[in-house]
């Protein structure tokens, strides 16, 4: 009876894994395109969204207040929170360790600011702003050639 019921666990174990096999993701955009083209222009639009600026005549608060542009921060976060998702497709990924850990933290940062988008909340914003800032700075500091001094 105990082999009747290990041999049949183990046939359910087997057809489990024979489902039809997952599609591969196009990965057209070489790392460089998604950077610049999705990643970048995203995150300055969250980082641009929310500042202050002092000078002569006073302080300038800049944050968005019509629906539209709370529209285009809340586009803007999601499209970072899939970003980071993208980072981790094989063929992208530089290593299963430290990269995973940088691209889940620039889509956790990213929902961070789509939240904030969508309660409006323009500190909430500036703060995950700053939280995306940490997760890209700390990824180009391990693996972006461009970004480090030159040893010359």
């Amino acid at each position: 009876m105990k082999l009747k019921i290990i041999g049949l666990f183990t046939c359910a174990l087997f057809l489990l894994g024979c489902g039809p096999k997952a599609p591969e993701p196009n990965t057209s955009l070489t790392l460089k395109q998604l950077m610049e083209w999705v990643i970048d222009t995203n995150a300055d639009l969250i980082w641009d969204s929310v500042k202050s600026i002092s000078n002569a005549k006073g302080t300038t608060e800049i944050y968005p207040r019509t629906d539209a542009q709370w529209e285009a921060v809340r586009n803007s976060a999601a499209t970072l929170v899939e970003a980071g998702n993208s980072l981790m497709i094989e063929g992208r990924a530089k290593d299963t360790q430290q990269w995973m850990k940088f691209a889940k933290q620039l889509s956790q940062s990213a929902e961070l600011a789509l939240k904030a988008a969508q309660n409006k909340n323009k500190d909430a914003l500036f703060d995950a702003g700053g939280e995306i800032y940490s997760a890209c700075k700390s990824c180009h500091d391990k693996y972006a050639d461009f970004d480090k001094p030159s040893s010359k």
